[in-house]
């Protein structure tokens, strides 16, 4: 039987917490898990019943159990309170951190395991995105037309750039600046969003 997780109730999410080992990167890297995670990130208090995290994701709660003592055991989520609810020990978790970041020594060399866990995490990251896309689009498909509010309307854009060294690493600093600069806006008439970026220098053209 798993024992009863540790409850600390005064535990509030750190701004960033590295990610430096695979199997904590394979539990973040399962669709379902980074689900949990990104849902519980959109609040901070109150801290998230099962219950609560399974109507979010539009899930049965009893598929959530397992995902939530994976991610407790890894350390990426906390246990903040227990009550009894109709007789029922409900438990309350609140997420390790705000924000998630990767160690990059976990992709550093050419090896099997480099390669594999490079995989799993583009994977998840742009499959993610997929299907936050595929999903708005289906319940919302005026967030396609010309005409709708600009905050509502699906932006995406794939390019290429020749760029100097110099312009790149500009364009780089730029966009992390941008990602700091619209982190949450505390005004109350908010909604979440979901944005991706990636700017990587491609492979050299092979010549024939």
């Amino acid at each position: 039987m798993t024992p009863p997780p540790e409850i600390e109730p005064d535990f509030m999410p750190a701004p960033v917490l590295l990610v430096g080992d695979a199997d904590t990167l394979k539990a973040i890297s399962d669709p379902t898990r980074m689900r949990l995670l990104e849902t519980m990130v959109t609040r901070q208090e109150p801290a998230w019943s099962v219950k609560e995290l399974a109507v979010a994701l539009g899930v049965p709660q009893t598929r959530l159990y397992h995902h939530i003592e994976l991610l407790g055991e890894r350390g990426l989520l906390r246990a903040v309170e227990q009550r009894v609810v109709s007789g029922i020990i409900e438990t309350r978790y609140r997420v390790a951190a705000r924000s998630f970041q990767l160690d990059r020594k976990l992709f550093a060399g050419d090896t099997d395991e480099a390669r594999e866990i490079l995989a799993g995490m583009l994977d998840a990251v742009f499959g993610r995105a997929r299907e936050e896309v595929e999903e708005v689009v289906r319940a919302d498909p005026s967030v396609l037309a010309k005409d709708a509010p600009i905050h509502r309307q699906l932006f995406l854009s794939r390019g290429l750039a020749r760029l100097s060294h110099a312009r790149a690493e500009e364009l780089r600093e730029r966009l992390k600046t941008l990602e700091d600069e619209f982190e949450d806006d505390e005004t109350a008439d908010t909604e979440t969003y979901g944005f991706v970026v990636a700017l990587y220098p491609l492979a050299p053209l092979k010549e024939s």
